[in-house]
């Protein structure tokens, strides 16, 4: 393994290099003889040969600046999620208190995920949307302190943030006469640029703050242990690493101080954080927790505060969505939150008007709720003047106040609201329902006022009038070609989508495909449908409670008459995604305890369903197998599947012996 002093070696030749360098070539002024300068480029050569290690921004490496023509969208081979988050310092340590901890700081940047391949750096990827990316290879290899060659013959994924450090910010606003709001906002366009000469002359940094995944030359995974460990590893392969401090299970007094502690070092070092992370420092316990669709559960952060200013309230506009809730948005004065100009804020329902006592030209202040989202917190002038409306802005009818857990909402009960309708098939349609290509709500909108959609079932009956919309403005006949073959290709669908595209609130995809996967029968539409009808209780269903069971069958059976339909109209399959073996088809499954074999619990979920079985999240007498690698556990697991004579299996046998 490489010395850490080697690598400590090699950054300050290049940096003394190349300060020689740029007095020799930028300022005509020699600030060293042209020996000595051989000399230490000479001893640089040696201790890369010697190291296998060579960074961007080495004079031994003539680096030509590279330009893409664009950014190329990458699927991540991870998920790269955001963090759950609190500004709470208590539920922060909480959280971490019966285990070891990584605490570390939280950069304020751009995250990207970087490949390395017999070691050479061969990929870099934007975070995006979490699951897409864009490939931002060719600025990788210009990052000031990033090492491009790496003395490991395997692959290996690192996670980390591109930073600008508030240092170089100042520099880069002077220099390029320019007024840069803050050093995330241009870090990220700095990355994102086509040309990586840009990049360069901006001085991005990688930091790493997590090890993903190492597979060794002869191609089998090599586990990781801990982070701590691995953060050592990858200093000495010349990676810079975030800021941490290890806190031991139980020393809830120390996060404090380590948070201090970490603060202080950015701040020496000039690299802009808004929090800390706190990670548990036992990789495999940690995967074990699973993750949301939004977040790991393995991390957790602390924002260090929520930036709020004083602005001037101008209106509240009212709008009706697909579900009849009329909801208020607030239009204020623009001001700066974080970085970006926000103008809007939404109000969430009538009781936040009343108890802001609001009224139009009143000073309010406005944060970003967890960095994201625009909401008033105060309204400093009280004026209580505004006066909610009684019509719905859509269609004008009268609309009611209704209670809904103490909370004031308004809703249009007009089923046949322009507004409501609109939404309703604008939702049907989404990618992540039943994908119809070609509908813009724009459009949309003109084909209801000509009236030749009304509901779902009408969109699969709208082949009946091309030749009359082949006559309105803005629908030439190829359009309308591909619109009518989008919605005849939908027909041929999954029943998740088809539940994601009815628009249950509250409903969402992953939801949707645990729901599907447990209608069985010749038609999975109408074996939902029906189920529904029986008042069926969907919350055995993992991720689905007592209160969402409700909602789904209130739901379609209010809208029996739009869903219907859809029962002869769809081809329906019954699984969501990806086609699954039927293995498993008709069993139902809880897991609880540690496991062994799978890497987390999203793993065996998977696994299961894959083979066509359900998982729940409770034992009840409909449960046929509990998987627990403790089968003499006291859990109340265990003890309802003795209760109903659910079969206890361990892991072992549900791979071996069983399935």
């Amino acid at each position: 393994m490489i010395k850490i002093d080697k690598i400590l070696q090699i950054k300050d030749l290049i940096k003394r290099l190349n300060k020689y360098r740029d007095a020799y070539y930028n300022h005509n002024t020699s600030l060293i003889s042209d020996k000595e300068y051989d000399m230490l480029l000479d001893k640089l050569e040696l201790l890369e040969n010697d190291t296998n290690m060579i960074f961007s921004n080495s004079p031994t490496q003539t680096v030509g600046y590279t330009s893409v023509s664009q950014l190329n969208k990458v699927k991540h081979n991870h998920p790269l999620l955001s963090l759950a988050k609190t500004t709470d310092i208590s539920e922060f340590t909480e959280y971490f208190n019966q285990k070891d901890c990584i605490v570390m700081a939280k950069l304020d940047g751009l995250t990207c995920s970087l490949l390395y391949s017999n070691g050479e750096l061969v990929r870099a990827e934007s975070r995006g949307d979490g699951e897409v990316g864009e490939d931002i290879t060719h600025n990788a290899k210009v990052f000031v302190n990033l090492p491009t060659k790496i003395p490991f013959d395997g692959d290996l994924i690192i996670d980390g943030e591109c930073i600008i450090t508030y240092k170089e910010f100042d520099a880069i606003n002077q220099r390029e006469n320019t007024e840069y709001k803050n050093p995330r906002n241009l870090v990220s366009g700095s990355v994102r640029q086509l040309n990586n000469r840009i990049t360069k002359n901006r001085n991005v940094m990688f930091i790493a703050w997590k090890v993903h995944s190492v597979k060794l030359s002869d191609g089998n995974e090599c586990p990781i242990a801990s982070h701590l460990n691995s953060f050592q590893w990858l200093k000495e392969l010349g990676f810079d690493v975030v800021p941490h401090i290890l806190v031991s299970k139980g020393k809830q007094n120390s996060y404090e101080f380590a948070i201090q502690n970490i603060k202080s070092e950015c701040d020496n070092r000039s690299i802009p954080i808004d929090g800390a992370v706190g990670m548990f420092n036992d990789v495999e316990y940690g995967n074990s927790l699973g993750r949301t669709g939004h977040h790991p559960k393995h991390s957790f952060a602390y924002k260090f505060y929520q930036e709020e200013n004083e602005t001037v309230l101008k209106n509240i506009e009212w709008s009706t969505s697909r579900t009849g809730l009329v909801n208020p948005v607030a239009i204020f004065e623009p001001i700066e939150i974080d970085g970006t100009t926000v103008s809007r804020a939404s109000l969430s329902n009538v009781s936040v008007i009343e108890e802001l006592e609001l009224g139009i030209g009143d000073t309010v202040t406005v944060i970003k709720a967890n960095q994201i989202i625009p909401k008033i917190t105060q309204n400093l002038t009280r004026s209580n003047t505004y006066i909610i409306p009684t019509l719905c802005p859509a269609c004008n009818k009268p609309i009611v106040i209704k209670n809904d857990n103490g909370r004031k909402m308004l809703y249009c009960l007009n089923s046949s609201c322009k507004a409501i309708v609109h939404d309703k098939i604008s939702n049907f349609a989404e990618r992540d329902a039943m994908n119809i290509v070609g509908i813009s709500e724009e459009r949309l909108q003109v084909l209801m006022d000509k009236g030749y959609i009304n509901n779902f079932a009408s969109l699969y009956h709208l082949k009946e009038h091309k030749n009359e919309i082949a006559q309105i403005k803005g629908f030439g006949k190829s359009s309308i070609e591909n619109m009518i073959e989008a919605i005849e290709t939908s027909r041929k669908c999954n029943l998740s989508n088809v539940i994601v595209a009815i628009g249950i609130p509250g409903v969402g995809k992953s939801a949707a495909r645990t729901i599907s996967e447990y209608c069985i029968g010749e038609n999975p539409l109408k074996s939902f449908v029906d189920l529904c009808k029986s008042h069926n209780d969907w919350s055995v269903l993992s991720e689905i409670g007592k209160t969402t069971s409700d909602n789904i069958n209130a739901y379609v059976l209010n809208n029996l008459t739009e869903i219907e339909p859809l029962i002869d109209i769809l081809i329906v399959n019954q699984v969501s995604d990806t086609q699954i073996s039927s293995v498993l088809v008709g069993n139902t499954f809880c897991i609880t305890g540690k496991l062994i074999k799978f890497s987390n619990r999203d793993a065996l979920v998977s696994d299961i369903q894959s083979k066509g079985g359900t998982v729940v999240s409770s034992v009840t007498s409909k449960t046929n197998y509990l998987i627990t690698n403790d089968k003499n556990s006291g859990s109340s697991k265990n003890k309802a599947a003795i209760r109903f004579g659910t079969k206890i299996i361990t892991e072992e046998e549900y791979i071996k012996n069983i399935f």
